[in-house]
């Protein structure tokens, strides 16, 4: 999926960036068991960004990043899932400036549903 936005996605310290570009791709497939892969990519790129201190404004990437998850269904109203996000940003003038994380993270979780 893509889709770009004008002044409309925020940033991390309260700034809107005045374009941006994002790119989403996911594959998942269901098994008859319960068991549910996925594996994502997200990539957000911020144009015309406005400048703070340590960064002097332009282009950056905001999100970027891999995501491998899967999803257990024990029935129609119960699942739990397990999710790792590999961030691919780095440290850089845009992320140190505007408070943005580049570290990796782990979700996990259970789900009931009335």
């Amino acid at each position: 999926m893509y889709s770009q936005t004008y002044n409309m996605t925020p940033e991390e310290d309260n700034h809107f960036a005045g374009k941006t570009q994002n790119f989403e791709a996911v594959v998942q497939y269901q098994f008859d068991f319960g068991l549910r892969p996925s594996i994502g990519y997200v990539q957000t790129k911020g144009k015309d960004l406005q400048s703070r201190a340590g960064f002097s404004g332009g282009d950056a990437d905001l999100v970027k990043y891999i995501e491998v998850g899967t999803w257990y269904y024990f029935n129609k109203n119960m699942n739990v899932y397990a999710a790792y996000k590999f961030n691919q940003l780095d440290d850089n003038d845009y992320t140190k400036a505007a408070g943005v994380a580049t570290d990796d993270q782990a979700a996990v979780g259970i789900v009931y549903q009335f």
